[in-house]
């Protein structure tokens, strides 16, 4: 059984094949800013001592792991206000305001 008809819906549309589309290929500007930031942690990582190299790194997931929840939230929001739009629209009645 279903309990919550958002999550189902969002999990539902989630499954597409978004996965597998690089966005390096999709934007341009995500694109730009991936190369910086690769050029940055790589000359960052070349001026710590080698035993820094595991924190330098664990630092980096653990800012994936932020923006993969930040996408998220944003993502469902989205959603939220799409269907949120659509039933408004399939309940509006011409009048006078």
């Amino acid at each position: 059984m279903v309990k919550n008809m958002f999550d189902f819906l969002v999990t539902a549309i989630e499954t597409e094949n978004w996965e597998h589309v690089s966005l390096e290929n999709v934007s341009s500007d995500y694109y730009h800013a991936s190369q910086k930031a690769e050029n940055y942690y790589e000359k960052i990582k070349e001026i710590l001592p080698p035993e820094m190299h595991e924190t330098l790194l664990r630092l980096d997931d653990e800012r994936n792991q932020m923006e993969n929840a930040v996408t998220d939230v944003y993502y469902r929001q989205g959603f939220s206000d799409a269907l949120r739009l659509i039933l408004q629209a399939m309940l509006w009645e011409p009048g006078r305001g």
